[in-house]
């Protein structure tokens, strides 16, 4: 046989070797699983250093070597970094997961709610059109307007006199005020009452002025209830959005970090 076909088989046959060992997944603890989450790693502290943590998993790359894969998000984008360790570091984190506490359903669902970089496109999707809201550009800068939509890791926003585009990764942060309908019938009500009762005084004001035939009066009085209860409604939305609280999205681990 050819000696370098050999030398060559023998060094593709070593490379499939390390490829195989390499991607053996290792389970640093049953209390984390074959992929360490974002809320396990806040709570465990197993990569306090690592800035916009998503999740890892461990290899062992031979007795007393492993690796960890460890993708984090920078400005809304995943990146993947590895960290090599050797076996006296691995137990040590090996020992920090397994000690932990068992982290319960809540724990991590509170944990997932309040990182909200990890979940930036799907906040972003989820705001309704024309919805006024506030965002904070990589600058500091704060650009007001009516939320257009979220497409293709762009945000559109209206302001009062152009239509602005925003690439996600130059964004901090975007505060809204959202529309919440606390399901309280008597509130409508009492907004179309307000409104209908107005239309139907400025109606009124209007027939004292101009004195019109009877039929007349009374088609004013339905028109003055009619463009009343329009504003009614427009004024039940306006004050529903107003006294709902303000939700602030962070979208960077630094942005959030400057909320707490």
């Amino acid at each position: 046989m050819n000696p370098v076909k050999t030398i060559l088989t023998v060094f593709l046959f070593c490379q499939l070797l390390l490829a195989i060992q390499e991607h053996e997944v290792v389970v640093l603890s049953i209390k984390v699983g074959s992929s360490i989450d974002a809320a396990e790693n806040i709570l465990m502290g197993l990569f306090p250093d690592i800035k916009g943590f998503d999740s890892a998993q461990f290899y062992k790359i031979s007795d007393n070597r492993y690796m960890a894969k460890i993708v984090f998000m920078d400005r809304s984008r995943r990146r993947l970094k590895k960290r090599h360790y050797s076996w006296k570091q691995f137990q040590r984190l090996k020992y920090l997961a397994g000690s932990h506490p068992e982290i319960t359903d809540e724990q991590r669902e509170q944990q997932m709610d309040y990182l909200t970089y990890l979940r930036a496109h799907n906040i972003l999707d989820d705001i309704p059109p024309n919805t006024f809201c506030t965002l904070k550009n990589a600058r500091g800068h704060r650009i007001k307007g009516t939320f257009i939509g979220y497409d293709e890791r762009t945000v559109t926003l209206q302001s009062l006199t152009q239509r602005l585009q925003f690439p996600i990764e130059d964004l901090e942060s975007i505060a809204y005020r959202p529309f919440i309908d606390d399901g309280q019938p008597w509130k409508k009500f009492l907004a179309f009452a307000i409104g209908s009762l107005g239309g139907v005084a400025l109606a009124e004001v209007w027939n004292e002025q101009q004195s019109p035939r009877i039929d007349t009066v009374w088609h004013n009085r339905f028109t003055g209830m009619g463009v009343g209860l329009l504003f009614g409604m427009e004024m039940f939305e306006a004050v529903s959005v107003l006294t709902s609280p303000t939700r602030y999205i962070a979208l960077t681990q630094e942005e959030l970090a400057k909320m707490k």
